[in-house]
């Protein structure tokens, strides 16, 4: 008995024995939103279905405005569904859909999620047709709707890529975001849409309108004679020029716009983003990419006198502090953090909103202790790359298929195998019996006749033949990536060894690297540790210093310590001024807010200056070595979340070319950088750790 024949049996006892639970799966892309069908209206049909069914409703998914061109785990709730479905014992026994299309109009994501479903003892429903796979035929319906779903998708995708593609060629507007200085003309009229620079060329007489090449145009001038791109944003403030959200310009929005490659080179690259989807030899799937010719915003002269402008010295060795996270600190305003640099006494991040420009907002996001976030982020990377079952775990993630549930391939490919020869057998049954027939009528019609007679007969057959075919060409592809995850393992199991081996003492400037190198992102949850105010505490600066425990003041020690003051005042006592000092270092209490029965803080602050520099502070702390002591309170750890991207043979090929730069006969000062994205490969999971 076939696998399928049992899990169609099994489903029968089990139909015998209670009802089945089914759940429904919903979807809408935002297209069909936009026509007013939602999950509510998708929603009544398979609850319906269902009910009609006398089945057990148990539960929704609901993944409201994705594509259908996304595999299960690129979808939330469709991922939850199928983790559900891994579980023992199972909570349901049918998948309910209002229509093919709801799993997806792509075989690779159609297919792989149903057979899972199917090797787990789940089943799936669809609504539109009234059919489901715990039968033969209705598995046979479903494959067949799958095909046109996907048929269909690529005749959409053709005829809209296509036109894309000869509109691009032919230098017209091909949709998107518009370059900042350009306008589009003649929008909506077929063939006729172009981009144009925007100013006043085309306006009528008296137009006040501040354009956006009129700005290009002004900026530049100012940055030409001035050199500094905050008085550019300034200038242009003052002369009324805004950005397109409305806001006014500031140091990075000027200079981003002013040094576009767009106008400079006054060109546009259609498919040329790093982004565009390509083959295995690098070559855009839908199309070449094409350069739209752009009419130039500035002369070549002008252009030459703005990159001798910004062309810098060469930069000196920095010695200011190493900031590890710096623009990888997500702020509340939407900003990020950076390195507050030397103007604050202790290491922080100042949020890049607090600064200031004319006419222009500012946030009031605290500043943050950078050594506290610095050190949990660092720890969660190193955590991560350093355990390898987590990182197959999210690798199991990323290629949809989970260890213990993989889908036999194999299997499958036999099935399609035997159903292959079984129809081609039927194909030349067809052709010899028509053959036959044709050649007893044959003195009544012509040859051409005679042929076109046999291939309408063999047609349906030979359609059934092709798909079948096509079928078990997808599955071996799809069995090829599968396979490719014990290579994947591999690059896993020596990221781990080489994490294990450079990450435990890798100074700050390395770990930068690595940051950036895993484009980090690190957002606070909760209380983040801000920074001190003023300079830091030299008292706890001490101790720490010296790695000392603060002691506590006892009897027996206040009575070894006593005879070595030198004690005038009348209003406070020594031993009160010194439990005082002592407890503000145990506790981490600023001077000004101790508790009062320790006297004055300037007293205090006034005798630990006066005992350091006398030594006597040095003789005390001596003498109390023996005593019971805490240790220096440590900030809290903060809570963060962090994401980053791993990509395995990046890193492992970062690691090598550190290697090498630190082998004898590399040169000074070298710095592995990432290497840029290599045509067709494989997406790579974004991996979220807490």
């Amino acid at each position: 008995m076939s696998k399928y024949l049992a899990g169609s049996t099994e489903v029968a006892r089990r139909a015998v024995r209670s009802k089945l639970r089914a759940v429904d799966y919903l979807r809408v892309s935002t297209e069909e939103q936009v026509k007013g069908y939602g999950i509510a209206y998708t929603g009544k049909r398979t609850k319906n279905h269902i009910a009609n069914k006398g089945w057990e409703h148990v539960g929704t998914y609901a993944d409201e405005g994705f594509s259908g061109s996304l595999e299960a785990h690129e979808r939330p709730d469709l991922s939850r569904l199928m983790q559900d479905a891994r579980n023992l014992p199972r909570p349901f026994d049918v998948v309910c859909v209002p229509e093919e299309r709801a799993i997806g109009r792509a075989g690779r994501a159609f297919w792989p999620w149903v057979w899972e479903l199917e090797d787990l003892g789940v089943f799936v429903a669809i609504v539109k047709g009234d059919y489901d796979n715990t039968t033969s035929e209705g598995r046979s319906r479903m494959r067949k709707a799958a095909d046109r779903a996907e048929d269909e998708r690529e005749t959409i995708r053709e005829r809209t890529q296509g036109g894309i593609q000869e509109k691009a060629e032919e230098g017209g507007y091909v949709g998107g975001k518009v370059p900042f200085g350009y306008r589009v003309i003649n929008k909506g009229i077929k063939g006729e849409s172009r981009l144009v620079i925007d100013d006043c060329a085309d306006c009528f007489p008296g137009c006040v309108v501040k354009h956006e090449a009129d700005f290009l145009r002004a900026g530049r001038r100012y940055f030409v004679e001035l050199r500094d791109w905050d008085e550019v944003a300034n200038r242009c403030n003052g002369d009324g020029y805004r950005k397109r959200n409305g806001g006014p310009w500031d140091y990075f929005s000027a200079r981003q716009q002013l040094l576009s490659e767009i106008v400079l080179e006054a060109r546009q690259v259609f498919r040329g983003s790093r982004y565009v989807q390509r083959d295995s030899d690098g070559n855009p799937v839908y199309g070449q990419s094409v350069i739209i010719e752009l009419d130039p915003i500035f002369s070549a002269g002008e252009i030459d006198e703005l990159k001798k402008a910004n062309k810098k010295p060469p930069r000196k060795a920095s010695t200011s502090r190493t900031y590890s996270l710096s623009g990888q600190i997500l702020s509340p305003c939407g900003k990020r953090y950076v390195g507050a640099g030397k103007g604050r006494r202790e290491k922080s991040y100042r949020c890049q909103g607090r600064t200031s420009y004319v006419g222009g907002p500012t946030c009031d996001c605290a500043y943050l202790r950078a050594e506290p976030i610095e050190e949990e982020a660092w720890n969660k990377v190193k955590a991560l790359l350093g355990d390898l079952e987590q990182l197959k775990k999210m690798a199991d993630d990323w290629i949809g298929v989970r260890a213990g549930s993989r889908i036999n391939f194999a299997e499958r490919i036999a099935d399609l195998d035997k159903q292959i020869a079984t129809q081609r057998k039927a194909v030349n049954v067809a052709i010899s019996m028509t053959s036959k027939q044709v050649a007893a009528e044959y003195e009544e019609m012509s040859e051409e006749e005679a042929e076109e007679c046999v291939a309408q007969a063999v047609a349906p057959l030979q359609q059934e033949l092709v798909k079948l075919q096509k079928d078990r060409s997808d599955i071996a592809c799809w069995q090829k990536e599968s396979d490719a995850g014990g290579e994947r393992i591999a690059q896993l199991i020596n990221l781990v060894e080489m994490a294990n081996r450079r990450l435990v003492n890798m100074p700050l400037e390395k770990q930068r690297e690595l940051m950036v190198l895993l484009e980090t992102e690190v957002t606070i949850v909760g209380d983040a540790p801000q920074g001190r105010r003023g300079q830091p505490c030299a008292l706890a600066a001490w101790f720490a210093e010296r790695d000392l425990a603060v002691p506590m003041l006892s009897d027996e020690g206040w009575a070894e310590i006593a005879p070595l003051i030198d004690w005038k005042s009348r209003k406070l006592a020594p031993r009160t001024v010194l439990a005082g000092i002592l407890y503000k270092v145990r506790t981490d209490t600023p001077w000004k807010d101790l508790p009062s029965l320790f006297g004055s803080p300037a007293t205090l602050q006034t005798y630990w200056t006066r005992w350091r520099r006398s030594g006597f502070w040095g003789q005390a702390m001596d003498a109390l070595v023996d005593e019971r002591s805490t240790p220096l309170p440590a900030p809290p750890a903060p809570q963060i979340r962090l994401r980053c991207l791993i990509e395995p043979e990046v890193l492992l090929e970062s690691e090598s070319r550190s290697s090498e730069s630190a082998a004898p006969g590399s040169p000074a000062g070298h710095r592995p950088r990432p290497p840029p994205p290599r045509p067709g490969r494989s997406p790579t999971p974004r991996c979220w750790t807490n």
